[in-house]
């Protein structure tokens, strides 16, 4: 089995557990974000087995994701988390970022294939891997390498600062580990550890000025650097990130983005509400696109490959609404933690798969960084005292 799927199992003796031995004096928390990702699952559920009228199979309550994350979800809003486990978990998540980054130098250098389970992953994602490298995120079932690997590199960064320890190490580790990703989605987020370091100092304003010259520094040097050491980092910023290789915007991924929107207007019309449903990749999914679609697409593209305009193809207004609401009562729920307490990793780790949405489909929280970071907002949130007085310190 995947670790996925076990994770999933574990999850549904979880909610059972928080079910029987909650405290009696205190209330099961159900937060409005919570009831709205509930509402998109059973759209979800709806969409496949009702309006696509596939046959329903008691697996898929242990292979959809989707309630993963809602079983992971409930329990962390309804467990106290106490500080020496919250830093159990946050000594582990160092060790295990520590190992991501020496495997991922080692499939850029020797083998791209090692430590990978192919068993796993697509053959899409095997076939991608001379272009995208997974470090040992494989292992969890598919190529999570950003949602696994950068918001918690944004919480340990965060941690280590206002603990005044040294960072940059850890800034350069993170920032060159998304790099050679080869992924543009996962660097843009890595980069977002540089608002850590703007909005906890003082003097913003000099700050800014700092870290404007600073993070292109930085990139150059790590470039210079890995083209000394034998890795071909020019090439890979030009022909993965920039992609000057391509003769025209069509050939870019920057045009199958552009190509996603021109779907989305010719085709959300004809379900605007309800939506044409997850043919491809759903509970069941046939393995391509509606006819129509992949016509359209002329295979330039898998789908439509920008996600709140895919999200609007599947699920349609409904679905959309269910799914947004969970997204924008989530981000204003952490962001008031780093507005009140100081603590701004769990909102910009959060943020980072809202942006991802921008380039890529994902709609699911059972990633370990999104998990990890939502411990450590329910951690500080629990503690404030304790926060409050750490920050002052």
């Amino acid at each position: 089995m995947s670790f996925n799927r076990i994770m999933q199992l574990l999850s549904y003796i979880g909610v059972i557990l928080v079910l029987l031995f909650k405290d009696k004096n205190s209330k099961i928390k159900f937060p409005k974000y919570l009831l709205f990702y509930l509402f998109f699952i059973f759209y979800v559920f709806f969409s496949t087995f009702v309006l696509l009228d596939r046959e329903f199979k008691i697996m898929y309550l242990f292979s959809n994701s989707l309630i993963g994350g809602f079983n992971m979800m409930f329990i962390i809003e309804n467990i106290k988390i106490s500080k020496k486990y919250y830093y159990t978990i946050l000594n582990i998540s160092k060790n295990i970022l520590i190992i991501a980054v020496v495997v991922i130098i080692i499939q850029q250098i020797l083998n791209p294939y090692f430590f990978v389970r192919t068993d796993l992953i697509g053959e899409d994602d095997i076939n991608d891997l001379t272009e995208r490298l997974p470090s040992i995120y494989s292992w969890v079932g598919g190529l999570t390498m950003g949602l696994g690997f950068v918001p918690v590199f944004i919480l340990i960064v965060e941690e280590l600062d206002k603990r005044k320890k040294k960072i940059i190490i850890w800034i350069i580790a993170g920032i060159l580990f998304a790099f050679l990703t080869k992924a543009r989605w996962v660097l843009l987020n890595a980069l977002l550890v540089l608002v850590i370091l703007f909005v906890n100092h003082k003097n913003k304003a000099l700050k800014f000025v700092k870290f404007a010259l600073f993070t292109p520094i930085l990139f150059g040097a790590i470039i210079v650097s890995l083209d000394f050491s034998g890795i071909n980092a020019t090439g890979i910023l030009k022909e993965r990130i920039l992609e000057t290789d391509k003769k025209n915007i069509s050939q870019t991924t920057a045009g199958t983005r552009i190509l996603a929107l021109y779907a989305l207007n010719e085709f959300f019309w004809d379900n605007p509400v309800l939506g044409k449903g997850d043919i491809k990749y759903g509970m069941g999914g046939t393995g391509k696109q509606d006819y129509k679609l992949r016509k359209f697409l002329g295979g330039r593209s898998s789908q439509i490959h920008v996600g709140y305009a895919s999200l609007l193809y599947i699920f349609g207004l409904v679905g959309a609404l269910f799914f947004l609401s969970f997204l924008i009562l989530i981000l204003k729920k952490l962001y008031n933690t780093g507005k009140t307490l100081g603590v701004w990793a769990p909102f910009l780790g959060f943020l980072g798969f809202a942006l991802a949405n921008l380039t890529l489909v994902y709609f699911k929280i059972f990633e370990m960084g999104l998990i990890i970071v939502l411990v450590a907002d329910r951690y500080y949130n629990l503690n404030t005292k304790l926060t409050i007085n750490r920050i002052e310190k």
